[in-house]
């Protein structure tokens, strides 16, 4: 007899499982638990005092975007004063060039609503045929536009039947018909690396586009050209929360309860139970069995296969594409730095919206230096020259995440996974490369030196490998790689691609590791819940809705 019983249990309290388990209470009317393995909720939405006292640091999702918080925004209409406070600099993100100290900040739509603006700087920075490009993209990507409402489908619905293109790919085809635009069949089959040498002409701007697409999960060899279409997604709508990415956990944590949701932390569940191909509860480390009508897991698919299911109910076929997915290309660095001054750049002598912008990329050039590092990373080697930083100013927007007067920036890049150097290895190249930091700092910024420095906290794949379970062994934030076999409906399996863990009833799967675009957004909870919604007929607020 089970020690407990709901209606849904829930296998670990991350991001993504929080948003599915808060639809089943409050729309679903079902009694459910949560069993999360840490002492707290909200896996990759972590922030704690970290770099120095007082200072705030995300342990993991830093940068949001706008749309990230859509579904909930419509369906839980007090999320915001719950904590869910969307910030916004000037600029969302912008590169700068070391060779000249030029610079391209993006304009948030309120800044530039008609999209004008954006165009001269594109025009300044990298010539007018390159603006011209920029604004044949800004046109269907905009709020509103043709693939702005292709992006958010894919986003923030259940992938199409077997044999039907996604919503985004359906749009790049009817895009191609269009005259004068940017879409052909060659970028279909170019791989990104290529596809910015043809699609822009400046340097900076190849730079810029293959950084972006690297830094959203997309291996810069690997990800397909269509992929550049979705770039103005992820540099116009860069925003942050107020207080830390940990706000959104705590929102959905006080709807959960408010819905009659109970949560327990420190359980670490060992297996699904399954009778008659069914999903019947799970089984704690403790013993403890508790019963319930559905399961859903918030586990990477290796772990959820492997370890909660076990060979006895799945087919050898899908155990081993579980086994061989890509699971090591997207692993970053992710550094805190408490500081007395904000980063003052000398590219704004070029434009002063540089130092009202969100996210920053020191870039170059030499867009050869980025492909170069994606290979060395590829044979499993630390590249010879360090790439160059991605840095997030967080308290020019949010001045809850510092004490009076003082700021914090995050900076990362990507590296190695955590298997292939020793803690003792790791441990010396945090040191190491906060040093190579920054020496890079020193060259884009007037004010940098260590005497500018009150502390900084070093998380790299090792670190998240063992404070994520999830992304364990190799510390991966996507924890599968968005790599041609592994993007919808093919991720994290086709079988599995619509969260359904087939041939096991009753069971479902969620996380980064499903839809088109892993990050700290709302979309694979919300579309974890339509799939269950649709199973058992429950509730569905998106009625009337396009998503």
């Amino acid at each position: 007899m089970a020690d407990m019983t709901f209606d849904a249990v829930v296998i670990g309290g991350g991001q993504k499982t929080l948003v599915t388990a808060i639809y089943l209470a409050k729309y679903g009317k079902m009694k459910v638990g949560i069993f999360e393995e840490r002492h707290e909720l909200g896996g990759g939405w972590g922030t704690h005092e970290a770099p120095a006292p007082g200072f705030a640091g995300n342990s993991h999702a830093s940068t949001l975007e706008d749309w990230f918080f859509l579904p909930l925004q419509r369906d839980f209409p007090d999320i915001e004063e719950k904590g869910v406070k969307l910030l916004n600099l000037k600029c969302g993100l912008g590169i700068i060039l070391k060779e000249d100290q030029s610079c391209l900040p993006f304009y948030h739509i309120p800044e530039d609503p008609t999209g004008e603006k954006q165009a001269a700087a594109v025009a300044r920075f990298a010539g007018e045929k390159d603006a011209e490009t920029w604004w044949k993209m800004y046109e269907v990507s905009k709020p509103g536009g043709s693939m702005w409402h292709a992006f958010m489908d894919d986003i923030f619905n259940l992938p199409p039947p077997d044999g039907q293109p996604g919503y985004f790919e359906r749009w790049f085809l009817e895009d191609m018909k269009r005259p004068g635009s940017l879409s052909n069949k060659r970028l279909l089959a170019l791989p990104a690396n290529y596809a910015v040498k043809e699609m822009w002409e400046h340097p900076g701007m190849q730079y810029l586009a293959l950084r972006r697409i690297k830094a959203a999960g997309m291996p810069t060899e690997a990800a397909g050209g269509p992929s550049l279409f979705i770039l103005p997604f992820f540099l116009m709508y860069v925003s942050l929360l107020k207080g830390g990415t940990h706000s959104a956990a705590h929102a959905c944590a006080r709807i959960f309860l408010e819905n009659g949701g109970r949560f327990f932390t420190k359980s670490k569940v060992d297996n699904v139970l399954i009778e008659n191909g069914k999903a019947t509860g799970i089984r704690l480390s403790d013993g403890t069995e508790v019963a319930a009508k559905l399961v859903v897991s918030g586990t990477d698919p290796y772990q959820l296969c492997f370890d909660l299911i076990g060979p006895d109910h799945l087919d050898a076929g899908i155990m081993r594409k579980i086994a061989n997915l890509e699971r090591t290309l997207s692993c970053i660095t992710w550094y805190t730095w408490a500081l007395h001054e904000a980063p003052d750049y000398q590219a704004a002598d070029y434009n002063q919206d540089i130092n009202e912008t969100h996210w920053v990329i020191l870039g170059s050039r030499n867009v050869e230096d980025l492909i170069m590092e994606s290979y060395w990373r590829r044979l499993g080697k630390l590249p010879p020259n360090m790439e160059i930083v991605n840095f997030h100013h967080h308290t020019r927007a949010d001045r809850t995440q510092a004490p009076d007067g003082k700021h914090t920036v995050g900076s990362e890049i990507h590296t190695v996974d955590a298997t292939r150097m020793s803690e003792r290895e790791w441990m010396d190249y945090k040191k190491r490369h906060a040093e190579e930091t920054m020496r890079t700092w020193q060259e884009y910024m007037r004010n940098m030196s260590w005497d500018n420095v009150i502390g900084y906290d070093a998380i790299t794949p090792y670190d998240t490998a063992h404070r994520q379970r999830n992304m364990a062994p190799y510390g991966n934030l996507t924890i599968v790689d968005k790599f041609p076999g592994q993007l919808p409906p093919f991720v994290p399996i086709q079988e599995w691609g619509d969260h359904r863990i087939r041939p096991i009833e009753n069971l479902y799967g969620t996380s980064s590791a499903w839809g088109i675009y892993d990050g700290a957004h709302t979309g694979q909870g919300y579309t974890c819940y339509k799939a269950i919604a649709q199973d058992l007929g429950l509730a569905q607020p998106w009625d009337g809705h396009p998503w």
